[in-house]
């Protein structure tokens, strides 16, 4: 039998105390050492996260063991030593060897940001480099304030959008088209 020691650092407590000391770890990301804490999504950002995430699931259904889908708060450690962590809203990956059971060591080949406004500066300027740099083929941007869903195609350095009443298809996963009219209501 293994000798456990009569003190610990653990205290025990009661549900009530511990439903009132509750508090949910933040999700955060790093880029470059810093550390930057990201807000908890409102409602429409989840419906619009979960349809996006509907339209990717119908696409694997159609062509199985493809790709891999995950959601936030499943985090990137991108190239550069580990000083970039990101946690995206989508990400679609390709190559299963880059997964872990903490998340994705290396780019993906499609990532998905909704656009919050408190994020807009992060997710268009400051992640748009960062996926870029570290090779993703496909950066989405969903912006429901601007009724429009735009792609950057690094490959081809190619920019693409699309109204809230029109679709647009990935060039990594082909037959993959979001139909961005199922996010038309969703504010």
């Amino acid at each position: 039998m293994k000798d456990v020691p009569e003190e610990s650092n653990a205290r025990e407590c009661n549900t009530r105390e511990r439903s009132a000391n509750a508090v949910e770890e933040p999700l955060a990301e790093r880029i470059d050492g810093r550390i930057y804490i990201m807000r908890k999504p409102k409602r429409w950002h989840q419906r619009i996260v979960r349809i996006l995430k509907e339209m990717i699931e119908e696409y694997r259904k159609k062509n199985p063991g493809l790709c891999e889908v995950r959601t936030a708060p499943f985090g990137l450690t991108l190239a550069g030593g580990g000083t970039t962590y990101l946690i995206p809203d989508l990400c679609v990956i390709l190559d299963r060897g880059k997964l872990t059971d903490h998340g994705c060591n290396g780019a993906p080949e499609i990532v998905i940001e909704v656009v919050a406004p408190e994020s807009q500066y992060m997710d268009y300027r400051i992640k748009l480099t960062r996926y870029r740099n570290a090779g993703v083929k496909e950066y989405w941007i969903v912006d429901r304030d601007w009724d429009h869903g735009y792609v950057y195609y690094f490959d081809d350095g190619d920019m693409d959008l699309a109204s809230f009443s029109g679709a647009l298809g990935s060039r990594v996963c082909r037959g993959l088209v979001f139909d961005f009219s199922r996010l038309k209501h969703q504010k």
